[in-house]
Formats: C-alpha cells, sequence, structure tokens
C-alpha cells in the first residue's frame, strides 16, 4: 500500500489541525520554536480548524494552520514539498496580514502581539544557506538593535536535516524533523513510536493519527487526490520550464533551467515516482537524476 508523508496537505491538517489534537500542535510548535521553561506555549487555540469539505475542490484548499496562544501570539504554519514562485513574498504577506487581523478600531498599536509564521519545506529555499532553520526578524542593518518582537518568519529545510537514526537525535526539534522527513518509512513500516521515542508522548500521536488516515480508503483517496494536484501543478511547471529552456539554449543560460528540472525531478522522487516517468517530464538523463537525487 502507498504511503503519504505528515506534509501532505489533508494529512497534515489532519494531524495538526483540528479540535482535540491541541497537545499534538502544541508540541511541534514548542519544538520548532525551541521554546522551554515558561516561554513554552500552554495553551492553542484553532483560527482555521481543519475542515474535510476544503479539500474537495483541490484549488481552493485551506493548506495553513492559523492558532493563538495563551498569550495572544498568533502562528501561521504550513508545509511545503516543493517551491512555488514567489513563496517568500507569499509568507511574509500572509504574516504582515496576520499581524494587522488583530488591529480593531479605537485600540492602540502598543497591543497589537507577535505574529509568527513557519514554513516546513521539502525543498532548498535558500541555497547560500547551509542551516536548517532560518529565521527573520526586524533589525538594523549591523545587527546591533533588534525591534520588540512584532513579525518574525521560520523557514525549516528539511532537505538539510540529514539525522536518520532515532538514537542521534537529542532534542525535540530534531525529533520531530526525524519523524516529519521521514513519516512515510514510519507508516508503511507500521512502528510502535512509543517504542522508539519513549518519552515523546504527542509524537506518538501524531503517528497513531496518521496510521488512521492511511487506514480509512475514503481519506486515503482523498491524500492521492492531493498527491496528483500536485503533480498537476509540476507538469504545468514543466510545459514553462520546456520553453524557458529552449530560451535558454538560444541565450545561453541553459544552467538556470536545469536547476529547476532537477528541482522538480527532486519533488517528484519524494512522491514515489520512478525515474523513467522523472526523466520523461524533466527531459534530465539517467546520469544527471542519479546526479540530482545523490546530491538531494
Amino acid at each position: 500500500m502507498k504511503t503519504y508523508s505528515m506534509l501532505n496537505d489533508l494529512a497534515f491538517q489532519w494531524i495538526f489541525n483540528q479540535p482535540g489534537h491541541e497537545k499534538i500542535l502544541r508540541s511541534l510548535l514548542n519544538a520548532l520554536l525551541h521554546l522551554e521553561g515558561a516561554d513554552r506555549i500552554a495553551e492553542i487555540h484553532y483560527l482555521n480548524p481543519f475542515n474535510p469539505a476544503r479539500f474537495v475542490d483541490s484549488r481552493k484548499s485551506v493548506v495553513d494552520i492559523k492558532v493563538r496562544d495563551e498569550k495572544n501570539n498568533w502562528y501561521e504554519v504550513e508545509a511545503q514539498v516543493w517551491q512555488r514562485k514567489g513563496y517568500i513574498q507569499r509568507t511574509a504577506f500572509y504574516v504582515a496580514g496576520l499581524y494587522a487581523a488583530q488591529a480593531k478600531k479605537g485600540e492602540e498599536f502598543n497591543e497589537l502581539t507577535p505574529a509568527i509564521s513557519i514554513s516546513i519545506l521539502g525543498f532548498n529555499l535558500f541555497k547560500e544557506s547551509t542551516r536548517v532553520q532560518e529565521v527573520f526578524e526586524f533589525r538594523n542593518t549591523d545587527n546591533s538593535l533588534t525591534l520588540p518582537p512584532t513579525m518574525s518568519l521560520h523557514y525549516i529545510d528539511l532537505t538539510r536535516f540529514n539525522r536518520k537514526k532515532p538514537h542521534e537525535l537529542q532534542s525535540p526539534f530534531e525529533k520531530w524533523l526525524h519523524l516529519m522527513k521521514f513519516s512515510k518509512a514510519y507508516a508503511r513500516m507500521r512502528l510502535d513510536l512509543t517504542k522508539v521515542f519513549p518519552d515523546e508522548e504527542e509524537m506518538a500521536m501524531a503517528l497513531t493519527e496518521h496510521t488512521k488516515l492511511h487506514a480509512d480508503e475514503a481519506m486515503r483517496i482523498r491524500m492521492e487526490d492531493r498527491e496528483r494536484a500536485r503533480i498537476d501543478e509540476i507538469l504545468l511547471r514543466n510545459a514553462y520550464l520546456k520553453e524557458g529552456r529552449a530560451e535558454g539554449k538560444a541565450e545561453g543560460k541553459i544552467e538556470g533551467k536545469n536547476e529547476k528540472a532537477r528541482e522538480i525531478a527532486r519533488a517528484l522522487k519524494s512522491e514515489n515516482m520512478n525515474d523513467e516517468f522523472i526523466m520523461k517530464i524533466t527531459g534530465l538523463s539517467h546520469e544527471e537524476l542519479k546526479s540530482c537525487l545523490k546530491a538531494d
């Protein structure tokens, strides 16, 4: 039986964004934001809880999670397995909207509370970075002054997370990234996560919900539909890619176009597409594809 990643749109919403699952999302947020002690999030309230009806039409589906904690901080969490054009601008736009949405007529601006955007990525967004997590806040140009918390953007690159064995994992951050990156394998092997991570109840709960999804035929069909919708988008991008490759050859810019082909190849491989199909779609040779996937 084919298994799907926790980063699948429907799976991500099902596991982290429905009433009764607050404990799971709270654990994930505390881990991704490295919060400890009194700084830990104690309570969250969903602002756009999961609704299966939203996934009937994939073009209109809400794929992010919005919550507010007990300190009135606002969070937006999203999983993306492949890069969309303008993704950075999109996340900046949404976190600004989350911050501005708090304002009510007659209130003082100093009553606004922080808005935090968290993107869990299955692609390399910042080629010049070597970090798994990049965080952006408001600071002056020499980093000597930082403004009070208003908006921040967190980008977490799962492609850079390379710890594959559970015994190598130390922090909750590493454990959650490991579970999400290898969730397909966990679902396929049907492991008891309480034995792998005996002290991480919320992670075991997340895997249990992930397993329930795969056991439900209707939900598995919906997850497949989400994957097909994503592949359709990739194929559409490929049509533009081929056109761009022809232009690139004419202008001597083929290397940039090949990089797009490699990105698409990695995205398709992450969805268990076979090599022949990937080569047909991207135009990469067998050696180019092998090199691309090895580098990843």
